[in-house]
């Protein structure tokens, strides 16, 4: 059974996301998990699917990555249309979104994720099928199994599981807690032992508008709960994981300029708001928000920490004092999204070294 994982965060193939993924050093107890949701990470690249992510995945620093064709993919409403399409003629097919996966099988740190078809297809036993076709070029496989099929996908995968592989039990965006629905869930992980297990939840609310943040003052609808080891002793499982401290968001086309920002405080495992006082202003993230953020006791409470979770090498926060100081531009929501990325990255990596941040449940 690994015995390095203890965090995993989940990306999309996004601008930002994938300019965090390449620059930060996820050392030796971060496995990323990449979900590809669209056959191009730039929509005019000439290269081919397998070249443009093999590409990727080879400059992400980390042991061991994840790679999963999500199955919960909307199709419908705003989604972008290359992911409704991508979706529609690779993952929703069985056979070719396992051919996708297979593409990566030359990359050794590679660990492709499978998921059950049951409720998107009603079709049965689909996990086994695509373990099946995967296992003789894989060392690893990521079982992705979802609350609303759990009891038909864990059966199935009890049966497939080696103890090379790793169970992601996801709540979406339900809280890790003891809950009656999520009573049998846990009691069937408290049996499990065959391989590693690590809680996957959304953190953040994607219903939460920056216009409606109280500026300064605890998000709320923010739990970051999941990476409380308590909790996780609680659930189970051995590591966990989120959307690296963003919005799991629908995957739409880009909306409005609405200045705002979800400051993570690794000393408290919360989230605080900021908001433009001028609505719709791109100024307000150097006139207000900025420096609303370096002068809260968040920020005193990180830089007071031993070691601290603010400094040079936090990009996130250091790119934050480069805009501060006129050093940089600020005049850009999307840049934001990275230095939220990244200064919760780098929390996370100190959590891990402070010992604050562990496996928890491993099998003696």
């Amino acid at each position: 059974m690994d015995t390095n994982l203890i965090y995993m965060p989940v990306f999309r193939v996004r601008q930002q996301e994938v300019l965090a993924m390449k620059h930060f050093d996820f050392g030796n107890s971060m496995y990323p998990l990449l979900e590809i949701v669209k056959e191009k990470t730039r929509k005019n690249d000439q290269n081919s699917f397998v070249e443009n992510y093999s590409g990727l995945i080879n400059e992400i620093s980390a042991q061991k990555v994840f790679v999963d064709l999500p199955i919960y993919i909307n199709q419908s409403g705003s989604v972008q249309d290359e992911v409704v399409k991508f979706s529609f003629s690779v993952i929703n097919n069985l056979e070719k979104r396992v051919a996708h996966l297979n593409m990566f099988s030359d990359i050794e740190k590679v660990i492709p994720v499978i998921s059950s078809y049951l409720l998107k297809t009603g079709e049965e036993n689909t996990i086994a099928g695509q373990e099946r076709l995967l296992r003789p070029r894989f060392n690893s496989i990521g079982f992705r199994i979802y609350i609303n099929s759990f009891k038909e996908d864990f059966e199935e995968v009890m049966q497939l599981a080696t103890e090379n592989d790793f169970l992601i039990i996801d709540l979406d965006k339900l809280g890790p807690f003891k809950t009656p629905p999520l009573k049998p869930v846990i009691n069937a992980l408290r049996d499990f032992n065959i391989c590693k297990k690590v809680l996957l939840r959304s953190a953040i609310n994607p219903d939460i508008e920056n216009v409606k943040l109280d500026h300064g003052q605890v998000v709320m609808e923010a739990d970051n709960s999941q990476i409380d080891t308590d909790i996780m002793s609680t659930f189970q499982v051995n590591a966990t994981g989120d959307y690296a401290g963003i919005k799991k968001d629908n995957l739409t086309a880009g909306g409005t300029i609405s200045p705002g920002f979800l400051y993570y405080d690794a000393v408290e495992n919360q989230y605080y708001g900021y908001k433009a006082i001028i609505k719709g202003s791109i100024d307000e993230f150097d006139n207000t928000i900025i420096p609303a953020i370096l002068a809260s006791d968040s920020t005193s409470r990180m830089l007071q920490s031993e070691p601290p979770f603010l400094s040079t090498d936090n990009w996130g926060y250091d790119t934050l004092l480069k805009i501060s100081r006129k050093e940089e531009s600020g005049r850009s929501q999307a840049k934001f999204k990275r230095i939220a990325i990244e200064h919760y990255l780098y929390c996370m990596k100190i959590l891990i070294e402070k010992g604050e941040l562990t496996q928890t449940n491993l099998p003696s």
